[in-house]
């Protein structure tokens, strides 16, 4: 099969050769390719250019994304740095849109969704996905994510306890940003092509798990029922780092016509597939490892992966369990699609 047979009937349910290897890989991309790591998220025609060519380089079956774990405070009008500093992996908030109370209470969907903060980068980078024929990205949450952009992590954990009714505001205003981006994507490109995704870093190290059911489930579940009922072709979700205790949260979702879970190292694969059981598992391995293991080491925790969900009757596909370190050594992302092959044939 070429990747993108086997990208299709990982998708259809079909019959595989081997187990895919997807990959959440953007800062990366841009190291092997030469580029400032900022060219994959402040340049949409640069950002595909070098992702395809990775993904031809290490024969990775997917994914081509635009969007990053801090999103949501630039449209909200914030201050985002691109990461052209030395030893910067991904953009950041300079300055949170959302400074003290009166300013949460004042947040508002920007009258032009269009023209907010990153939005033109990220439509223009989904017009160059569908003119190339491939799935059409568009980033969608996690609200509860986007809300510590907007107004700060410390100071949003502080008023989830002491100011929880502004806390909702907040992230109501948030989610009806997120649901006209995503008819506004479905109208532009047709549900059909859209691959809604959302990185979620609600970790119960941040979170107890009864604040994502209070502040986080009822308002990804509300996206994930529109999208669905849009008719979304695929909905990927990550579920970044320690959420086991949020997973059967997670499992009610829906998720487009196919769903696609990616877990961090904190989740088991078997775990995640006893929750999951129609839709495909993507994970788990450690990005340490990756970054500062031997090849040798990672193709053994490779291994370890594909033995543990190849068989899973949703699918299954090798990824690393977070975004693969930019700094990554190359020698050791490339023994990823060669352990697929030896370890993940069907």
């Amino acid at each position: 099969m070429s990747s993108r047979e086997r990208w299709d009937a990982l998708v259809r349910g079909d019959r595989l050769d081997r187990v895919p290897c997807l990959q959440f890989i953007l800062g990366h991309t841009a190291v092997v390719n030469g580029k400032p790591i900022a060219k994959v998220y402040d340049d949409a025609e640069a950002s595909l250019a070098c992702q395809q060519n990775a993904m031809d380089l290490y024969g990775h079956d997917g994914l081509i994304l635009h969007g990053w774990a801090n999103a949501g405070g630039a449209e909200f009008g914030g201050e985002i740095e691109y990461p052209y500093r030395k030893y910067t992996g991904a953009p950041m908030m300079k300055k949170n849109p959302v400074q003290n109370e009166d300013d949460a209470w004042a947040l508002a969907v920007p009258e032009d969704i269009l023209s907010a903060g990153t939005m033109p980068i990220s439509l223009e980078f989904s017009r160059l996905q569908y003119e190339a024929g491939l799935p059409v990205t568009v980033q969608v949450g996690s609200p509860l994510t986007w809300a510590g952009s907007v107004c700060g992590e410390e100071r949003l954990m502080l008023w989830i306890i002491k100011k929880p009714d502004l806390v909702h505001h907040v992230l109501r205003v948030i989610t009806d940003f997120i649901l006209q981006k995503a008819e506004l994507w479905v109208e532009r490109f047709g549900a059909e092509h859209i691959m809604a995704f959302d990185l979620c870093i609600e970790t119960n190290k941040l979170y107890s798990p009864k604040q994502f059911e209070a502040f986080g489930y009822p308002y990804l579940k509300e996206i994930h029922d529109r999208l669905t009922d849009l008719g979304a072709a695929i909905f990927l979700s990550h579920i970044c780092g320690e959420q086991n205790k949020n997973l059967p949260l997670w499992a009610q979702l829906r998720y487009g016509r196919r769903g696609m879970i990616s877990i961090g190292k904190e989740v088991s694969l078997p775990r995640a597939g006893e929750l999951f059981p129609d839709h495909v598992i993507m994970g788990n391995v450690d990005p340490v490892t990756v970054q500062e293991g031997t090849p040798d080491e990672v193709t053994a925790l490779c291994a370890e992966c594909i033995r543990e969900g190849k068989d899973h009757p949703g699918g299954f596909a090798l990824m690393t369990g977070c975004e693969v370190p930019p700094q990554a050594p190359p020698v050791n992302v490339g023994r990823m699609v060669p352990a697929c092959r030896e370890y993940g044939a069907y």
